[in-house]
């Protein structure tokens, strides 16, 4: 057992940025009391305590820095998670009410027990229990300040309580949260579906959520393709590397709504059959790196002959994309970031020339 009341409220007068002063207001007492309750000369009565916890938004255990081995905040939430992953759900749910009883504005105690009832809710289609759970959250919106949980932020409460609220069939109410609170484009992918799935919802309202997530699918594909390229080539790994290039390349030439239509993708395929090329010089393969550096020839004289940054010739681009653009870093044009790719310091000399030579000898072919 551990009691720390006086560096408690010490903490948490400074934490929600109030004085001595201002504390000894609210609660009707004296700015000396204040200060002997914080020097640990002097202890208040019970029902201080209490309206402390209240207005500082925490439990009566955590205030008087009151914890059991397994009775604290901590270990209940874990054994509700437990049996939330394990989805006994009934016993979770007897679990969650304990909790709450004791900890009733406890962050951990109050999210994890509105998760619960969210998953309970839904997998179990009970309507009270999915009403229950968003009392909860909007209540663990109002303890976010307690909140150490870097995956856990109001973004994502709001997007729980707007899933809740379309699971009890009101689709107009999630999707206004869900607007309101899509930062970055983050629920561009849950605004589209709700919008296409619904009957209520003219599905014309999912086209610019559709384009956005599309766009943030294929920024993260190239981004996670290319973290894998670079991880396994660290790790000396060169053919899972050039396998991870690879994949992206087919993915994203299956997006171009033909074949033979130049799109965006064109450039990223070219840097990525150029790399194909070095880490097939690193394997000694010499017949994939001529492969591989023809490929990224071909790839970025189609791209740099009609280059586009737009969402053009695409699969699956409904409504307007004229404001839907690409950027990258790579180059101006395609031959421009091989040949920034090719030249670095860590790439091979002899690879370069080889690039050198291919384009010298396509060039004369074209001048023929």
């Amino acid at each position: 057992m551990k009691l720390s009341l006086s560096s408690n409220i010490h903490h948490l007068r400074k934490e929600r940025g109030m004085t001595q002063e201002q504390l000894a207001e609210a609660l009707g007492v004296t700015f000396a009391a204040v200060s002997k309750w914080e020097r640990g000369a002097a202890t208040p009565e019970l029902n201080l305590i209490a309206e402390m916890a209240d207005l500082f938004g925490v439990s009566f255990d955590a205030l008087v820095g009151f914890q059991m081995q397994q009775g604290g905040p901590a270990a209940l939430e874990e054994r509700m998670h437990t049996l939330q992953r394990d989805k006994k759900y009934d016993e979770a749910v007897m679990e969650a009410e304990k909790a709450l009883l004791r900890f009733p504005n406890d962050f951990r105690i109050v999210y994890r027990a509105g998760e619960l009832y969210s998953l309970a809710g839904i997998e179990g289609n009970r309507p009270d229990q999915i009403r229950r759970s968003i009392v909860l959250l909007e209540h663990a919106l109002m303890l976010i300040s307690q909140n150490t949980d870097p995956a856990i932020s109001e973004v994502y409460l709001h997007y729980e309580i707007a899933q809740n609220h379309i699971a009890l069939g009101n689709p107009e109410k999630g999707l206004e949260i869900l607007k309101k609170h899509n930062v970055g484009g983050v629920h561009n992918a849950f605004i589209a579906m709700t919008c296409a799935v619904q009957p209520s919802i003219d599905p014309k309202e999912a086209e610019p959520y559709l384009m956005g997530s599309m766009s943030r699918i294929i920024s993260a594909a190239v981004h996670t393709m290319f973290a894998y390229a670079n991880y396994y080539a660290r790790m000396k790994n060169y053919k899972d590397s050039r396998e991870a290039l690879l994949w992206l390349i087919g993915m994203l030439q299956g997006l171009k709504s033909t074949p033979d239509s130049v799109a965006y993708m064109d450039k990223i395929a070219a840097v990525c059959y150029a790399e194909c090329a070095h880490l097939s010089h690193i394997l000694g393969e010499v017949q994939l790196v001529e492969t591989y550096l023809h490929k990224a020839y071909n790839a970025a004289m189609t791209f740099d002959r009609a280059p586009t940054y737009r969402l053009d010739n695409m699969k699956f681009c409904v409504g307007d994309t004229s404001g839907t653009a690409a950027y990258d870093a790579l180059g101006e044009t395609a031959f421009a970031a091989i040949d920034k790719q090719l030249s670095q310091n860590d790439k091979s000399p002899e690879l370069y020339t080889l690039w050198q030579k291919l384009i010298a000898k396509e060039t004369d072919g074209d001048r023929q």
